[in-house]
């Protein structure tokens, strides 16, 4: 039962990392213009109230480990994810936007 709790835990935490990043990118003008720009590119229907972005990653090797919400970066339609292996152009929980130079050159986990 140990396992399962902790797992539950888990999930219960990244959904509260998403929430809180997706209230930040909510009041960033500039995050919501590099996301729709992304949409566009990858030739996503631009609707009248887009999705907001969903992965949120942490970087370990960054002081403070901080938390971030992929907004730009490489998408890999046939697995529908990010490859986070190239760079990425991330939302910090402190409304910072960043670039990252990809997981093999830095320690970024998907969360």
């Amino acid at each position: 039962m140990t396992t399962v709790a902790h797992y539950a835990d888990l999930g219960v935490a990244r959904l509260a990392f998403v929430t809180d990043l997706a209230e930040v990118f909510a009041r960033s003008a500039p995050a919501a213009e590099i996301w729709t720009r992304h949409l566009r590119r990858s030739d996503a229907p631009i609707e009248e109230d887009p999705p907001i972005p969903q992965t949120a990653v942490r970087l370990y090797e960054r002081v403070g480990c901080p938390l971030g919400l992929v907004i730009d970066g490489r998408w890999e339609r046939g697995l529908e994810t990010w490859d986070l292996s190239y760079p990425a152009t991330l939302l910090l929980s402190t409304g910072e936007i960043t670039e990252t130079h990809g997981c093999l050159a830095e320690g970024i986990e998907e969360l």
